[in-house]
């Protein structure tokens, strides 16, 4: 059984791992080996340690029965357009892949943020999350950009607001 709740610096080293496996399982041939080689969790935890203290966003986490780390997202204001939703991460563990924990997480984050328009940036070679996030609404807005970081393009995708649905404050 999968619970969510929210994250805390405890779990800074959990999520690490969750980063780091799931780049590892899922990302090659999306960016660069070297990129997905040279990923450190102590690095990876002090980056997402930064995340938890920011104003306007919420991390979430998915653990399984036993208390343990297997998802995370990172969703709530988009600094680009005011007003508007932003999902900054979402990662599973690959040994909870296929259990429905990424779209538990997706539809929290959605569902977090109603009455507004949720953005977010996807590698656009990555087939599966694409996937995941058309089937929950989101389309490709036309926006590219290559992070120097990770060396590979990205697409920004766009979920409407759901018309009639009451306005995040």
């Amino acid at each position: 059984m999968i619970s969510y709740r929210r994250a805390v610096t405890g779990d800074l080293s959990g999520m690490a791992e969750v980063f780091v496996a799931a780049w590892r399982a899922g990302y090659r041939g999306v960016v660069p080996d070297e990129v997905i080689d040279a990923l450190d969790a102590g690095t990876v935890a002090t980056d997402l340690a930064t995340g938890l203290s920011a104003s306007g966003l919420t991390t979430v986490l998915a653990v399984d029965a036993g208390g343990r780390p297997v998802g995370f997202a990172r969703y709530g204001d988009d600094a680009d357009h005011p007003g508007g939703g932003y999902l900054a991460a979402l990662y599973v563990h690959p040994a909870a892949s296929g259990a429905g924990v990424g779209r538990g997480l997706l539809e929290h984050a959605i569902d977090a943020m109603p009455g507004v328009d949720v953005r977010l940036w996807v590698f656009e070679d990555n087939d599966r999350a694409r996937t995941l996030y058309e089937r929950a609404g989101f389309r490709p807005e036309g926006a590219r950009l290559v992070d120097p970081r990770w060396r590979a393009p990205q697409v920004r995708y766009l979920r409407p607001a759901r018309p009639g649905a009451a306005v995040r404050r």
